[in-house]
């Protein structure tokens, strides 16, 4: 049960940056996540089609996954190098992975640029930051033992 254990769903979500990139971050189960995204499944995967529909028919969402730099998309993962073992308030999210060459922008996308908008880091630059704490930039979240309530 999450409730008791401390642990949900290991989640892949997407957020905007101050200059409009955009990155994923892995919740590693524990980690927090804007309620707007919690809220609105169908706006993820409208971004996901927008992606496929960029990047061709070369696009491999498992690839984006493992590699989302090579997708345009910084990486974060809230287990970062030390996996806590239960949800912290206040851990910061890791980036991972390597530095897109050529970083995707939320003006790149059409339908889905208005839910990238609505999960947004206002203050913070992706290339700039190796930690995000998400509770600093969102006003609700939702934490992994409120999955079950």
């Amino acid at each position: 049960m999450a409730a008791s254990t401390g642990w949900g769903p290991d989640i892949d979500w997407l957020a905007s940056d101050r200059d409009g990139h955009l990155a994923v971050l892995a919740t590693a189960g524990l980690g927090a996540i804007p309620a707007r995204v919690t809220r609105d499944p169908v706006g993820l995967v409208g971004v996901i089609e927008e992606i496929e529909n960029l990047k061709g028919s070369g696009f491999e969402f498992e690839e984006f996954i493992r590699d989302p730099g090579r997708v345009g998309f910084f990486a974060f993962d809230y287990a970062g190098a030390n996996h806590p073992s239960r949800y912290v308030a206040g851990r910061p999210y890791q980036r991972v992975g390597e530095v897109p060459a050529e970083p995707l922008v939320v003006t790149s996308f059409l339908a889905a640029a208005d839910y990238l908008r609505d999960v947004r880091f206002r203050e913070l630059c992706f290339s700039q930051s190796t930690e995000i704490v998400v509770e600093d930039a969102f006003a609700e979240i939702y934490r992994p033992t409120d999955w079950d309530q």
